[in-house]
């Protein structure tokens, strides 16, 4: 099973990318980011990510920390 969810968590990864729409990524064993993925997988380990929550910055975002990827869904209050 996290085999599968490695080759789906990638595929997804892929998309978002090339298509450069902002995600929300949960991640494990809890926690989420939100923002842009702005590489594709690097050493087969990580993607260079933005966070919306730190413009401009980019940080190094583990495949191993990923459980999902899905579109950003902003709560308007």
């Amino acid at each position: 099973m996290e085999k599968d969810n490695k080759i789906a968590v990638k595929q997804k990864a892929i998309f978002y990318w090339q298509e450069k729409i902002i995600c929300h990524i949960k991640k494990v064993p809890t926690g989420f980011v939100n923002g842009i993925i702005k590489s594709e997988l690097t050493n087969e380990t990580f993607y260079w990510f933005e966070d919306q929550r730190i413009p401009g910055k980019e940080i190094r975002l583990f495949l191993d920390e990923i459980f999902d990827i899905k579109d950003y869904d902003e709560v308007v209050e």
